[in-house]
């Protein structure tokens, strides 16, 4: 059981870039890409029931869509292209699938099922398989439209055609819906790029930073945080509760309202309850006004998704935990360097262990941090 190894690899993915031989105007890493993935899987899930009446288990997709790249911190990023090469493909794909088979062994055995579906199967030939093929399109296909829009670069234009017509060419209807709705450049459209622009929200202002961190990347490791938690709470420790779909789509949109409020200091935020009144109320506002940009049939879910995000069920409540325990994270990593962390990363712990009594907290503490930290002190 390796359980701090795998949080390490969650945190890793940040480190592994994206489009970078490019010389992009938006740096782009494989965090973000997931997040935006699993933001994205979200909203064809939706569509798929909804729209298509396409009976979908919404988890596998959104977990799959999550977790699905964790290799990556293995391979790196190797180009599309490459991968397509006669020469090495058969090499680069047995490789990967070793690399993610022993990225599901690093869990604790009863986790390891249902993590080996999200990881391993995660592009597999079923129907959910082909979604999260065309949804990792979809994305780089959404990531070059916007740098094209804010960028002279070439590559990016022509990338933004190529893509258009690999994703017209598929069979999946919601795929096409998606698109079809997106070239409106309406109210649909202004709602994906409240997506698309949380990485430019730079997290911990006013701190100095040796690892950088925006919302994209933390939304990705709070998601990948709370679906550890919560199948954790369900299959080592009963749990009953939680609804795993609803608690991940939760996590993954939290700070979704941020790319337009911007990333608040936490010390002011709650400073004193009027404040935290305050903020807490114009949030619920700006995540409403984001939502009311989509169809109808989408205000049900992502009202509970975003508005309700850290609602009073055990759902809301592992939200909040996995927010604060990537708090602990960062000030984890930034502490064996920066002196700065060390009160933020003692105040975080005595938050978190005079506030929760949850298990997945206490596994937490003694397992993971443990591991995270002497990994720190050692250099590794």
């Amino acid at each position: 059981m390796k359980n701090g190894k795998f949080t390490n690899t969650i945190i890793r993915m940040q480190y592994v870039p994206r489009w970078s031989e490019y010389a992009p105007r938006f740096e782009d890493n494989a965090s973000a890409h997931s997040f935006r993935c699993a933001a994205l899987s979200i909203m064809i899930g939706i569509i798929e029931e909804k729209i298509f009446n396409q009976p979908l288990d919404k988890l596998k997709l959104l977990g799959r869509c999550l977790w699905g790249d964790l290799k990556n911190t293995g391979t790196g990023s190797i180009k599309h292209v490459t991968k397509k090469e006669s020469l090495v493909m058969n090499h680069i794909r047995d490789f990967e699938m070793e690399l993610s088979k022993e990225i599901v062994s690093y869990l604790s055995k009863s986790l390891q099922a249902q993590a080996f579906d999200y990881i391993v199967n995660a592009q597999d030939d079923s129907h959910i398989g082909r979604l999260v093929d065309a949804i990792d399109t979809l994305d780089a296909y959404l990531y070059c439209h916007r740098e094209s829009r804010y960028d002279t670069n070439p590559f990016f234009h022509a990338k933004h055609n190529e893509l258009e017509q690999v994703l017209r060419g598929t069979e999946l209807h919601s795929i096409h819906w998606l698109l079809d709705e997106y070239d409106k450049q309406e109210g649909f459209y202004e709602f994906i790029q409240y997506i698309m622009n949380l990485d430019t929200v730079k997290r911990w202002n006013g701190s100095y930073n040796l690892v950088p961190d925006n919302d994209a990347t933390h939304s990705f490791r709070v998601a990948s945080l709370a679906l550890f938690n919560g199948l954790l709470e369900i299959e080592r420790f009963g749990n009953k509760n939680i609804d795993l779909y609803k608690l991940l789509a939760k996590a993954t949109l939290h700070d979704l309202p941020e790319a337009l409020s911007g990333d608040v200091v936490s010390n002011f935020k709650h400073n004193n309850p009027d404040i935290k009144h305050a903020f807490e109320q114009y949030e619920k506002e700006t995540a409403q006004f984001m939502i009311n940009k989509l169809p109808s049939f989408f205000h049900e879910d992502m009202t509970e998704f975003i508005v309700n995000s850290k609602s009073a069920d055990e759902n809301g409540e592992l939200v909040d935990i996995s927010d604060k325990l990537d708090a602990l994270i960062k000030a984890s990593l930034e502490m064996r360097n920066n002196p700065h962390y060390a009160d933020t990363y003692y105040n975080q712990l005595v938050k978190v262990q005079h506030r929760y009594e949850n298990p997945c907290v206490v596994f937490f503490l003694a397992y993971i941090l443990h591991d995270l930290t002497y990994s720190n002190l050692i250099g590794q």
